[in-house]
């Protein structure tokens, strides 16, 4: 490899207005498929970050995600206060980005389970995060199980509705 070849190799897009095709793909699955888990970063009410995982993140569209919120968890209240919101996105081998935006709160309580509240994040900019020299081969993942398994599925069709 020349060493043009290689530096083009080891140069990667920074940042974007959207999720690239990889990371809105791997968010976004069909009939009930679970996405990777991610992380989604708020504010708390002092200033201090506040990180927390979640499973039930979808991409709806490559500036739109969409997620349920127990209706008394931290990252809904710092939602309500402060919309700015940062979301990790990691799936194996190779997505590792960071998703800012602004969370709106759809339903609270969701119609599907008053427990919980649907929100959207409308994404502002994508940062890539992936290092150029390493794969990834694990993430973290989630699994309804039992009884949860149809409320899951229900959950996730309604998630993925058109908006």
């Amino acid at each position: 490899m020349t060493k043009k070849e290689n530096q083009t190799k080891l140069e990667r897009w920074r940042r974007s207005p959207e999720l690239p095709q990889d990371a809105f793909a791997a968010y976004t699955k069909a009939d009930g498929q679970l996405n990777p888990s991610s992380v989604v970063a708020t504010i708390d009410e002092d200033g201090s970050p506040r990180v927390a995982p979640f499973g039930s993140l979808r991409a709806v569209s490559p500036r739109l995600l969409r997620l349920i919120i127990g209706r008394y968890h931290d990252t809904l209240v710092n939602m309500k206060r402060d919309d700015r919101t940062m979301v990790a996105m990691i799936c194996p081998p190779d997505v590792a980005v960071s998703a800012r935006g602004r969370a709106r709160i759809v339903e609270n309580p969701f119609s599907l389970d008053e427990n919980y509240a649907l929100v959207e994040i409308d994404i502002e900019e994508v940062k890539n995060d992936m290092p150029i020299r390493v794969g990834l081969e694990t993430g973290i993942a989630i699994a309804p199980n039992g009884p949860f398994v149809d409320w899951w599925k229900s959950l996730w069709e309604k998630m993925g509705a058109e908006p």
